[in-house]
């Protein structure tokens, strides 16, 4: 039951990169490219884990992915990966930053 609830939770995530996309293809300056790249990788994430626990659990036998520890530290790169390239675009994003001066009506 947990485990079909679970799989619902990809609807919300799809809903955001959906919009994030959105907000891309109105502003392009307002999300770096290799943000939204990052959190369209997050669903390769999903799939590699997904996998990786099938392959865990069903053929290897174990309990969960994480008691196989290279199989879950493999999926678990993914994740690395994933927020490296999120966090370099929020990085090259800041850096592009450039504050408008005030206006002072002095």
């Amino acid at each position: 039951m947990a485990d079909t609830i679970m799989s619902f939770s990809i609807f919300p995530y799809l809903l955001f990169l959906y919009l994030v996309w959105r907000i891309w293809k109105l502003d392009p300056s307002l999300i770096n490219k290799t943000t939204f790249l990052g959190f369209s990788a997050m669903l390769g994430f999903v799939f590699v884990t997904a996998c990786a626990g099938i392959t865990a659990v069903k053929i290897m036998g174990a309990n969960t992915l994480g008691h196989v520890d290279w199989l879950h530290g493999l999926a678990e790169s993914g994740l690395t990966i994933t927020n490296g390239l999120i966090a370099y675009g929020l990085k090259k994003q800041l850096d592009s930053y450039q504050p408008q001066p005030l206006d002072d009506d002095d």
